[in-house]
């Protein structure tokens, strides 16, 4: 698989991310820019999602940009937002990675 490819795919993840964050700021600071963003990002993800799609298949794609996800979601949930996970949501964590390391291989 061509690295343009993942690249368009972690850019798309990103992107998903800003809009997934844009969100949970929503509950504490409701504005027109956080409605902005959230539309922006989506949007933005949604373009290079799509691009990636040209040349990929559809599940390669979503499993990599499921796979960003969660790491990036993960990384600033815990130092961001200081959340903590379960052994049970760790666990599911870890499947989500492994399974989208082995479609990627």
């Amino acid at each position: 698989m061509p690295q343009s490819v993942a690249l368009l795919a972690l850019v798309s993840a990103l992107f998903y991310c800003l809009a997934m964050f844009a969100m949970k700021s929503w509950a504490s600071v409701q504005s027109l820019w956080v409605v902005l963003v959230i539309g922006a990002a989506l949007l933005a993800a949604g373009a290079f999602e799509a691009f990636a799609l040209q040349r990929e298949r559809l599940g390669l794609i979503y499993v990599g940009i499921l796979g960003a996800e969660v790491v990036f979601i993960g990384v600033v949930s815990l130092l961001h937002f200081e959340e903590r996970y379960t052994l049970r949501e760790g666990l599911g964590i870890a499947l989500v990675l492994a399974g989208a390391a082995i479609a990627w291989s």
